[in-house]
């Protein structure tokens, strides 16, 4: 529930970057629902706390970890950049056995 509550304006707002790029970059209308569906689904999957093993993407128990330590795993879909720059926080697999 928690991964659909989010306030109106935030939603804007995360929503600008895709028709603002569209100002220089013209893509079909289509391609862009699309980006925004697979975008709210992305948000939804890394937000509903299923603990799962979904490494190179970035799952939820890795987000979960950037809410509740804000200095690590800043990756969007992948952790491939999060371990180039060594902001990689591997989850503690004890601690998401213990939430299944």
């Amino acid at each position: 529930w928690a991964s659909i509550a989010f306030n109106p304006l935030d939603g804007i707002l995360q929503a600008c970057p895709y028709s603002i790029v569209m100002l220089f970059w013209p893509i079909h209308y289509i391609t862009h629902f699309a980006m925004l569906f697979c975008t709210a689904i992305w948000a939804t999957n890394i937000h509903d706390t299923l603990v799962g093993d979904t490494e190179p993407l970035m799952g939820s128990k890795y987000h979960t970890i950037h809410h509740t330590h804000y200095k690590c795993n800043y990756g969007q879909y992948l952790v491939l950049c999060d371990w180039y720059w060594g902001t990689l926080k591997l989850p503690d697999d004890d601690k998401t056995k213990k939430l299944n």
